[in-house]
C-alpha cells in the first residue's frame, strides 16, 4: 500500500509540475504553423565567436564553424554556397574592403515545432572603400545547426556620414 501511495504521489507531483507547452509567437510562411520562442544564449555565443573570427581574419576557425553546405544570401541578393565559395569570397572581401564588425544586439530564437535554432543580430560594419571609411548597419539572421553556422541572410542599411564638423554652422547662437 505504501508503494502504491508513493507511486500515485510521484505521478501527481510530476503531472502538476510538467513544463507548460510552449506556444510561441510569429510565423514563417514557408513553414505553416511554426511559432518561435527565445532560444539559448549558447547560440548567441556561437555567433559572437564566428564574428570575432571574421574580425581576426581567422579563416581556419571560420571554416571550422561553417557547415559544409553553408548558404549565404548577401544584401544584394548574391548567393554563396559551400565552404570553398565562402572562403574565396571572404578572402577577396577582406583584401578589398577590410570589413570590421561590431555586434550591438543579438537575439537567439528557436522554432517550437521544428526546433530550428537561429540568431538575429545587429552589426555596425566599418569598410574601407577606395580609401574612405564607410559604415553600414547589417542585420544578419543566421541558422545554427549542431554548433555550425548553416546559413544566414544579410540585410544592410547605409549610415549617413558624420556631420559633426558642420555642427557649429547649424547651432543656434
Amino acid at each position: 500500500m505504501k508503494k502504491l501511495f508513493i507511486l500515485i504521489f510521484a505521478v501527481t507531483f510530476t503531472a502538476c509540475n510538467a513544463p507548460a507547452e510552449q506556444v510561441g509567437a510569429g510565423f514563417f510562411t514557408n513553414d505553416a504553423g511554426e511559432k518561435y520562442v527565445v532560444g539559448s544564449d549558447d547560440i548567441t555565443d556561437i555567433w559572437v565567436k564566428y564574428i570575432d573570427a571574421h574580425n581576426e581574419r581567422d579563416m581556419e576557425t571560420i571554416m571550422q564553424m561553417d557547415s559544409d553546405s553553408i548558404g549565404i544570401v548577401g544584401p544584394d541578393g548574391s548567393r554563396i554556397n559551400g565552404k570553398e565559395m565562402h572562403e574565396k569570397a571572404l578572402t577577396a572581401w577582406f583584401e578589398a574592403e577590410n570589413p570590421k564588425w561590431e555586434i550591438y544586439w543579438a537575439m537567439p530564437y528557436e522554432g517550437v515545432n521544428n526546433g530550428a535554432t537561429w540568431v538575429v543580430a545587429g552589426h555596425s560594419v566599418t569598410l574601407n572603400i577606395e580609401g574612405e571609411e564607410v559604415k553600414v548597419n547589417s542585420m544578419i539572421d543566421g541558422e545554427i545547426i549542431d554548433g555550425k553556422v548553416s546559413r544566414f541572410f544579410v540585410y544592410n542599411m547605409a549610415v549617413p556620414a558624420d556631420n559633426s564638423d558642420n555642427s557649429e554652422e547649424s547651432s543656434d547662437e
